[in-house]
């Protein structure tokens, strides 16, 4: 049986899966707040002595993660399309609670500005499933992966605002956490049993529609570089799954599009911004999705 509360917090993790480093700033701005640390350089100096954040972008490892007793733990991860991200879903599962022990935990999801319908109760499930305790959960906003400069999709978010908000979040997690009835049920938005998983996008099996309604061309299965690139690897270092290389004998940057989760990491990355995703769904989402949406949080 849980206790009602916790005394204090003795370790604050941040575990998160971040390709575009979104999720990751929002997870690590709310273990701010729950250490009662402000933002700005300064700030962000002090909670880095006090928190420990566990990126899983780069590891493919299969070693567990353990989490034990005095631990607090902040998960983060991608929405793609209503869904927390498998690959995101893969690496959490890695997490061990030690036996016995009461993790407290508060759940994240960044999503692009559209919905994230049933990712964060999906997300919440994970860490329970996993031996963790969530009591908190909330979902922000991040600029969306198909947005480009010239169709913008939540462009520049995580901004300033959301970072606040989510310390101000972290501050009523942590006030949450010392009082009593810290982990009695609460609501969450979202549905049980989850949508179903949907396919990519890129997915040629199906077109979009155009904006004068007739279909659209099927958009690549995977980010392509144009002419010109130098070959510098930026686009292999930053992907999550293994998917890019670098053919050096026919100078080309290869993907593989049965590992690319088109999560476009690779795209924001390029120095030489040679490196694009073009798919049909950046207008819609361009079109439908641009009027800014707060963040959501639970308690």
């Amino acid at each position: 049986m849980l206790k009602d509360s916790i005394d204090t917090i003795d370790r604050l993790t941040v575990i998160c899966f971040s390709p575009t480093c979104t999720s990751r700033k929002i997870a690590e701005a709310v273990a701010a707040g729950m250490t009662g640390i402000s933002g700005g350089t300064a700030g962000y100096a002090d909670a880095s002595r006090q928190i420990r954040t566990i990126d899983l972008t780069l590891d493919r490892s299969d070693s567990p993660i353990v989490v034990g007793a005095g631990e607090t733990v902040v998960l983060g991860a991608p929405v793609y399309a209503g869904r927390v991200a498998p690959e995101a879903v893969r690496r959490l599962q890695r997490i061990k609670a030690a036996a016995g022990a009461v993790i407290p935990t508060v759940v994240t999801v960044t999503y692009g500005n559209r919905d994230y319908e049933d990712a964060l109760v999906e997300l919440y499930d994970l860490a329970v499933s996993l031996g963790l305790s969530p009591f908190a959960a909330g979902a922000f906003i991040g600029e969306h992966s198909y947005s480009t400069p010239e169709m913008p999709v939540a462009e520049g978010r995580p901004d300033t605002l959301d970072l606040a908000d989510a310390r101000i979040f972290g501050g009523q997690c942590a006030r949450k956490l010392d009082s009593s009835g810290a982990f009695a049920p609460f609501h969450i938005k979202g549905n049980r049993p989850y949508k179903e998983s949907s396919r990519p996008a890129s997915d040629t099996s199906r077109t979009a529609q155009s904006s004068s309604g007739s279909p659209a061309k099927p958009a690549p299965s995977v980010p392509l570089t144009a002419e010109g690139c130098p070959l510098c690897g930026e686009c292999v270092r930053v992907c999550p799954t293994g998917a890019v290389s670098i053919d050096m004998n026919a100078r080309k940057v290869l993907t593989d599009p049965t590992l690319c989760i088109h999560c476009c990491a690779c795209v924001r990355a390029c120095p030489a911004e040679l490196r694009t995703y073009t798919t049909p769904f950046t207008a819609f989402l361009h079109e439908h999705c641009s009027a800014r949406r707060d963040p959501e949080t639970f308690l």
